[in-house]
């Protein structure tokens, strides 16, 4: 581990996965509320760590490489920086600390309980809760061998997806990283079923494939209900096809899918942050999909709506009295600017679109400069840093 020597004194806040966008937003949150936050992630120079709001910085084990090299490095951490929170920013990090007892008796974690964590993030269990809640979801069967997977196949008709029972499980001393795939006909299943070998450790569910669009709404719960919500709208992804959202849109809150999260939400007695995730059909139906219990990438556009999601989990963490947050600025817009440069390209390169629909997406990608209504996500005045580094990194990635 690298080494940093605290000043001493109390609210201090590791953030874990500091080269993630939503970990630098977490950073800076804190950091302008006069937390002492120290940056941390495996890699040397991460993106929270050269914020100018970042006191420190600190490097630990490869979570998914070695889960117990990495929880050694934060119980150290914890004893020689005097840390009183950890933040975790990223499904990995979530998943090994909300099962960690012995931190959690030594440091205050910004992450659910453990049950909680179980119930909705193993899909199996979240899609019995929501068949219990009424709660609409894909028809689905849930396979344990392959064969039972072409069955089901066979039952519900192509097109059909075919997603793990987790992103992300413990095998033996490593965590291992599982996809959600589409398949459309028995010769592409087939073949995908030779390269899944996740199935041969945990369920796969096999969905009905919902046409329509991916949306979404993002909550904190304390003991007593919601603290905040929020919604927004994806204008551009990367990739162009369906990604993540590099160009976003503050939205008001479906009310459908507002009802649908906190019943799942309050169901499971869940406390922190979560994303709830849905497909939404052409008569505008929403389907569940799946909930994350961790802050979002475009957590920088609900604070800069009036939504200080890593503040308020940070008084969550303290038992202090969290003001319930009632409305936040519609049609404010956020950009991931390297992200959306790779989508440009990446919509450059297809085949198929016109000469015409190429020069829209050359002019929507240079209309986002001059439109006033949007932010630069990592690109701030106030902390220049981080988008130096981001750019350093693209530029090793673009010529390895």
């Amino acid at each position: 581990m690298s080494i940093f020597d605290p000043a001493g004194g109390m609210h201090n806040v590791l953030v874990l996965d500091a080269n993630q966008r939503s970990a630098l937003a977490i950073i800076r949150s804190l950091g302008r509320r006069g937390l002492r936050v120290i940056a941390a992630d495996p890699r040397p120079h991460s993106l929270g760590a050269a914020s100018r709001y970042a006191s420190g910085s600190i490097r630990y084990a490869d979570p998914a490489a070695s889960p117990a090299a990495f929880t050694k490095d934060l119980i150290s951490a914890v004893d020689r920086l005097n840390i009183e929170v950890i933040v975790p920013a990223t499904d990995l990090t979530t998943m090994l600390l909300a099962s960690q007892p012995d931190l959690s008796n030594s440091v205050r974690l910004a992450t659910p309980r453990a049950d909680s964590y179980e119930t909705l993030t193993d899909k199996s269990r979240l899609l019995e809760l929501a068949g219990r809640l009424a709660i609409p979801a894909p028809v689905t069967r849930i396979a344990r061998t392959r064969a039972a997977v072409a069955e089901a196949a066979r039952d519900l008709g192509f097109p059909i997806v075919l997603k793990p029972a987790r992103s992300k499980y413990l095998k033996r001393d490593r965590v291992l990283s599982t996809s959600v795939q589409i398949v459309h006909n028995p010769d592409a299943l087939a073949e995908t079923l030779r390269h899944q070998e996740w199935l041969d450790d945990i369920p796969c569910l096999v969905q009905q494939f919902v046409q329509g669009r991916g949306a979404g709404v993002f909550a904190l719960y304390g003991p007593s209900g919601p603290i905040a919500w929020f919604a927004h709208r994806r204008i551009r992804e990367k990739p162009p096809t369906g990604g993540v959202s590099v160009l976003s849109e503050s939205a008001s809150i479906d009310s459908l899918m507002r009802s649908a999260a906190a019943k799942l939400l309050s169901a499971a007695d869940w406390s922190g942050a979560a994303m709830v995730e849905f497909r939404v059909a052409a008569d505008g139906t929403p389907y569940l999909i799946e909930v994350n219990g961790r802050f979002w990438g475009s957590l920088q556009l609900a604070i800069d709506c009036g939504v200080d999601f890593p503040w308020l989990l940070y008084q969550l963490t303290q038992g202090l009295p969290v003001p319930v947050i009632h409305s936040y600025a519609i049609g404010r817009r956020l950009r991931w600017l390297l992200g959306d440069f790779d989508s440009l390209i990446a919509e450059l390169r297809l085949n198929s679109p016109s000469l015409g629909h190429k020069a829209r997406a050359i002019m929507a990608f240079a209309s986002s400069f001059v439109d006033g209504g949007c932010r630069q996500e990592i690109l701030r005045l106030h902390d220049p840093k981080p988008a130096a580094v981001e750019l350093w990194q693209w530029t090793q990635e673009l010529f390895k």
